[in-house]
């Protein structure tokens, strides 16, 4: 079995990685005895002479509260997460070579989340979350983003979504929250314009419902112009693939179980954590990635891979 299937994902080479993977843990991550704390890490990951190695993992976060939801830039240079400030959470962006960091919101009585920069590069878009339980999807120019003159446009309003992946400028899948009359559902949103004109509010030209019951990470699939997406209607949950032109819908691979947070390797091979563990499916099995035990990481949920393959995020809790 492989992933390939007749809607264009290329054959995955398991030989190349299942043989091969050599895995190294560098140096030491905590201070002693750490507080248990939801953090994003960063790990560096190098292929040589078909080895594929992990290091340098570093707590990038490390602050109290939450700090979630990594997203790379689409050049792999810029890392953004959600992260815990006074009591609300705004958006950090950080090299990942430098590691420096910028805040990027700063909004009094006001949470944002799910940071994504826009496919254009010219904006930040966001979750935001009011203290009344009002969630907006908005975006913000990236030009003076830390000036005080800052216009938002207000792409969906009014609790309405709640994770999101840009698919072009006009279009986006995203999770749609569930209501009294209607449970969560995977949708497929065109916008009538570009959401970057001068507008505070977006109109929007369709909404297609996907997946009755869907997960809450949505990811291009490399190497293909389809987007992927999990689907737990069925035990176990799927790995699914969007075709945003055709807008076909084709099962890739079962999840690893309980987990629905996942990322993809460059050739291919979709990632998952469990526990302390990091997994890739080879087409048959989740196997081995990494173990982050001795790292001193646990649960960890949420994965990100930059578009080369050279950083690896995740989210996890420290062990105490």
């Amino acid at each position: 079995m492989v992933l390939a299937t007749n809607h264009g994902v290329k054959p995955l080479l398991l030989a190349l990685f299942c043989s091969y993977i050599v895995l190294f843990f560098d140096g030491q991550l905590f201070a002693q005895n750490p507080p248990a704390n939801i953090e994003v890490f960063l790990a560096d990951v190098t292929i040589v002479n078909s080895e594929f190695k992990l290091h340098r993992v570093q707590n990038i976060s490390n602050n109290p509260g939450y700090d979630s939801q990594p997203w790379f830039s689409s050049d792999g240079t810029t890392l953004l997460y959600a992260s815990d400030r006074n009591g609300e959470t705004d958006i950090v962006s950080m090299s990942v070579w430098s590691l420096n960091k910028i805040w990027l919101t700063n909004t009094p009585n006001r949470s944002e989340y799910s940071p994504q920069f826009t496919p254009d590069g010219q904006e930040l878009s966001y979750i935001t979350l009011s203290p009344d339980g009002i969630q907006d999807f908005r975006s913000i120019p990236l030009l003076g983003i830390q000036g005080q003159q800052k216009v938002e446009t207000v792409i969906e309003s009014e609790r309405i979504i709640g994770y999101y992946h840009w698919a072009s400028p006009s279009s986006y899948l995203c999770f749609v929250l569930p209501t009294d009359q209607a449970p969560a559902t995977l949708q497929w949103h065109k916008l009538v314009d570009s959401p970057h004109a001068d507008s505070t509010d977006t109109p929007i030209a369709s909404k297609q419902i996907l997946d009755a019951s869907p997960g809450r990470s949505f990811l291009p699939i490399p190497n293909t112009d389809l987007l992927s997406f999990i689907d737990k209607q069925t035990n176990p949950w799927r790995i699914k693939s969007f075709n945003p032109d055709t807008e076909e819908i084709l099962s890739i691979a079962p999840t690893l179980s309980g987990s629905e947070d996942f990322a993809w390797l460059p050739n291919g091979f979709p990632i998952m954590g469990n526990g302390s563990e990091l997994r890739f499916f080879n087409g048959q099995d989740w196997l081995m990635l990494y173990d982050f035990t001795e790292a001193g990481i646990k649960n960890i949920s949420r994965v990100a891979v930059n578009v080369k393959g050279e950083k690896i995020a995740i989210v996890g809790e420290l062990a105490e």
